[in-house]
């Protein structure tokens, strides 16, 4: 957290903003209805930085990701409100072809299974080569060279060896470098990684970790981080947003988070967290599951799990209030804190 608070400091106050996404509205139609799986979210991501959004899985995280890469599958889904800015520009104007000249170039995704995401009937360097060959060069034997520079950038060994070779040939982690270095081939101003190190063991899940910061301070890539492993959070972002049932519930530099969490749900997350020194090994779970969209309580969607319910809890739904230092929460105890607990 040091080293985030640290990397801004030494950049100043002035920070570009390259995406900024306001009132994210994306719903998907059921048989029982039309429904919202990412409601109002809105946050900004300047170049350069990480931002991390956290929650469980049923959240909304994905379905934002997918709504900025125009990625939502149509039907059952559709973007119906709101704005994605991405270096001023509203995305979600763009038509298809205009987003395809985006999409793998500017903005590039890191996907959760690198095992699904890769095709398994290709090699991987032709993989790698064709998106190079789709945005960077016509020249075949150039977009080789690249691929195989970017395995090697990725730390994969005998990376010409490597290039020829299928993803089932390859281990999991190296099938996870292999998608890093896809993601990353055309020097994107945006990487968007969803969960990358799902799946992997700790070992490997250190080194992924070390390699997008170092590829970051090498392209100076903007990060946007899809997790639900808040000791990634401490470890890559800089700002840190919590959502929960579609909703963005809370929002605030990593540091100033872990330090002084306000919504019982993020607290809830940081007391479930594995301890190193907890000898006992106890987790403190969050009672319940996240609500489908087509079953949201009224008032506050965490209201049903929270521990701290008041009456207005179960009738409306706050919005987000700034709580100085940059950190906003939407919960109605906020001028409450001292009576949730700090999860240390």
């Amino acid at each position: 957290m040091q080293r985030c608070c640290a990397r801004r400091q030494r950049r100043g106050q002035v920070l570009t903003q390259l995406l900024k996404v306001d009132a994210l509205r994306t719903c998907f139609a059921t048989p029982s209805g039309v429904f919202p799986a990412v409601d109002g979210a809105s946050f900004s991501l300047p170049a350069g930085e990480t931002l991390a959004i956290v929650g469980e899985s049923g959240s909304g995280k994905s379905v934002t990701a997918m709504s900025i890469l125009g990625l939502i599958p149509s039907p059952p889904g559709r973007v119906e409100s709101g704005r994605i800015l991405f270096k001023g520009h509203d995305l979600l104007s763009l038509t298809e072809p205009e987003m395809q000249r985006i999409r793998g170039n500017q903005i590039s995704m890191i996907f959760q299974e690198p095992m699904t995401a890769l095709n398994p009937v290709f090699t991987v360097g032709s993989q790698i080569r064709e998106a190079i060959l789709l945005h960077q060069t016509r020249d075949p034997a150039e977009a080789r060279a690249r691929a195989v520079e970017m395995l090697r950038l990725v730390g994969i060994a005998d990376p010409d060896r490597r290039y020829d070779q299928f993803p089932h040939q390859l281990s999991g982690g190296m099938r996870q470098r292999v998608m890093i270095a896809m993601a990353l081939s055309c020097n994107p101003d945006l990487l968007i990684a969803d969960e990358p190190t799902t799946a992997l063991d700790v070992t490997i899940q250190a080194q992924i970790l070390e390699l997008m910061r170092d590829l970051q301070r090498r392209f100076g890539t903007a990060v946007l981080l899809i997790t639900h492993d808040l000791g990634v959070v401490a470890e890559m972002a800089d700002q840190v947003i919590v959502m929960y049932a579609g909703r963005v519930v809370e929002r605030a530099a990593v540091a100033e988070l872990f330090d002084r969490p306000l919504h019982p749900y993020t607290v809830g997350l940081l007391r479930a967290m594995p301890v190193l020194n907890d000898r006992a090994g106890r987790l403190i779970p969050i009672e319940g599951t996240v609500p489908p969209p087509d079953r949201l309580p009224p008032g506050c969607r965490f209201a049903p799990r929270c521990a701290h319910v008041r009456e207005i809890c179960t009738r409306k739904d706050p919005a987000l209030s700034d709580q100085g230092a940059g950190h906003e929460v939407a919960c109605w105890l906020h001028l409450d804190y001292a009576d949730m607990g700090n999860p240390s």
